[in-house]
């Protein structure tokens, strides 16, 4: 029945200051806005296939920040937070689980994004 996640979305009051700090701080490339009467109401950046979106929370019919399932791989998370940190993200010390080590944070909006790094291959 299911044959692949087409997106996951995350709730925004600002769609266009959203994607703008995502693309600052996280280096995402968003493909394009879709607007409607000059104001951004979705945009959506491939990440290694997969979807990472930011929609008007009148759309999604969730408040901003209430969002909290995103989390992207990296290779080193330990220079990930530190170059977050150095842009001005309170990213959360990495900590370690007995397969990767995760640290997470709060975008603008509120919702939480969280990195990931294996370090055991699974």
């Amino acid at each position: 029945m299911i044959k692949e996640i087409a997106f996951t979305a995350y709730p925004a009051k600002d769609v266009a200051g959203l994607r703008k700090w995502y693309e600052d701080k996280l280096g995402l490339k968003f493909s394009g806005p879709y607007e409607e009467e000059g104001v951004e109401k979705y945009n959506e950046s491939n990440v290694a296939g997969g979807y990472f979106s930011i929609m008007t929370h009148e759309w999604m019919q969730r408040d901003p920040g209430s969002a909290s399932g995103i989390v992207f791989e990296v290779d080193d998370i330990d220079k990930a937070v530190a170059d977050l940190r150095a842009k001005g993200v309170q990213a959360e010390d990495p900590y370690a689980t007995p397969v990767c080590k995760i640290s997470s944070f709060d975008d603008p909006e509120g919702n939480k994004v969280s990195l990931h790094q294996i370090t055991v291959p699974h």
